[in-house]
Order: structure tokens, then sequence, then C-alpha cells
């Protein structure tokens, strides 16, 4: 008569459109990105056209009708993926904020401590080890001086690791 099973399943038409309007928001955002963001979105090939061809449509109603392709194409993406590479890129996301802080944390763990640098090429193997020592022992040079100064190989020390951990 009754099977609680079905229940467990079943979605509502509300819930599915509310989910299918998530994921048009993100391939909204997604188009609204600059092309030089892209490549490091998990997305497939046929979900990267859509956005290269989102480029090229600039009438409002090929737009939104190219929004809601997009949204029909991420429903094979990994959304949640995807959200957190949108959100690392947004600066007022949570997300941007905590890779931030780690990024500040290594530049001044590697300046004040000798042995984080062993222990950041360790984690970051792909790092130009050369570079980065030259880098620490600039930055430490800036930052003895009184009062401490960030130079320039305080800022390069921080786009490498940024670079790095990326």
């Amino acid at each position: 008569m009754y099977d609680s099973d079905d229940d467990e399943d079943f979605v509502s038409k509300s819930e599915l459109k509310r989910e299918m309007q998530r994921y048009q928001d993100l391939g909204e955002t997604l188009c609204n990105l600059p092309p030089n963001r892209w490549p490091g979105l998990p997305v497939s090939d046929t979900l990267r056209n859509a956005l290269e061809e989102s480029r090229r449509i600039g009438k409002h109603e090929a737009r939104r009708r190219h929004f809601q392709y997009v949204g029909k194409l991420m429903r094979d993406e990994n959304i949640d993926a995807i959200q957190e590479a949108v959100d690392l890129l947004d600066p007022s996301s949570e997300a941007y904020g905590r890779r931030t802080k780690q990024y500040e944390q290594w530049r001044t763990r590697l300046i004040d401590k000798p042995q984080a640098l062993s222990e950041f090429l360790d984690e970051f193997p792909e790092t130009d080890r050369q570079q980065l020592r030259n880098l620490v022992r600039n930055a430490q040079k800036e930052m003895s001086q009184q009062p401490p100064k960030p130079g320039t190989s305080y800022k390069k020390l921080y786009q490498l690791i940024k670079d790095s951990m990326a």
C-alpha cells in the first residue's frame, strides 16, 4: 500500500527546479569569469567550449538561453569541485580568505624558521629551490631592518608560495 523507500528517493519538482537554478547560476558565474581563470577549473571540454562560446554571445535573450544550456551541461559535472574552485577565485569568499591566510603563514614560517624551508620543499617538491632560497634570504634581510620594511622580495616570496600551492 505505502512504501517508505519511495519516500526517501522522492524529490519534489520545486526542489529539482531550485537545483537546476543553482547549476544555472554557477554556470553564469563561470561565464562571467575572465577567460584566463578558466584553465584552473575542473570542467569537461564540452563545458569549457560552452564557456568560450558565451564570450561571443551579445544579445540578452541569447545569453539567457545559453546560461540555461550551460546549466544543463553542469548536471554532468562535479558541482562541489567547481564551486570550490570558483570560491577560491572570489576575494569575498571564506575559502579565498583561508587560502590567503595559508600563503601568509607559510611566508612567515619561511622567514622566521630555517627548518621551514625543507618542510615547504618536502610538501611542494616542484618549487624552484634556488629561487625560493634566494627570496627567503632577501626577505629576511628586508624584515631585519629597523623598522621592518616588506619589500619586493617579501612580495615575490608570497607570489612564489601562491604559485607553488596552486
